[in-house]
């Protein structure tokens, strides 16, 4: 991805906007609340079942904070929910090569994370959806 030098400049507003955004430990969501301090292991993403080991999953703090891993690196950044709606931003990732097909998981994790607008609680799953509301990933509570 090319930034030009304008971006550049606006990035750190654009950060600083999201972080101002996301919850914090004094906000409320309660419907919310069964999304927080569990992790969520990814069962299918962007229509694909994923590799069992080592597991995709996706941790969301009470804070904001979001960690997970995409079962080749490990990824972390913040999240902003408000009611249904939900977007990740802020994501980091290390960036280890791994065998294949553990690479094009990643990269279908990390996209659909990127493209999160909302998200639903379905019978014990977490299910992450875009703007149209369609499935981008579907990850299951680690019991």
């Amino acid at each position: 991805m090319y930034l030009s030098a304008r971006n550049l400049l606006l990035l750190p507003l654009a950060a600083a906007g999201l972080a101002a955004c996301a919850l914090g430990p004094d906000d409320t969501n309660e419907d919310a609340e069964p999304l927080f301090d569990r992790t969520w292991v990814a069962q299918e993403v962007a229509g694909q079942p994923v590799a069992p080991q080592p597991q995709s999953n996706l941790h969301v703090a009470a804070d904001g904070k979001v960690s997970g891993h995409t079962g080749c690196n490990g990824y972390f950044g913040s999240v902003i929910i408000d009611g249904q709606a939900m977007s990740f931003g802020n994501l980091g990732a290390t960036k280890i090569a791994c065998p294949e097909p553990l690479m094009s998981q990643e990269v279908r994790l990390l996209n659909a994370l990127d493209g999160t607008r909302g998200y639903r609680l379905q019978g014990g799953d977490l299910l992450l959806l875009d703007g149209a509301g369609n499935i981008l990933v579907r990850f299951r509570a680690d019991e």
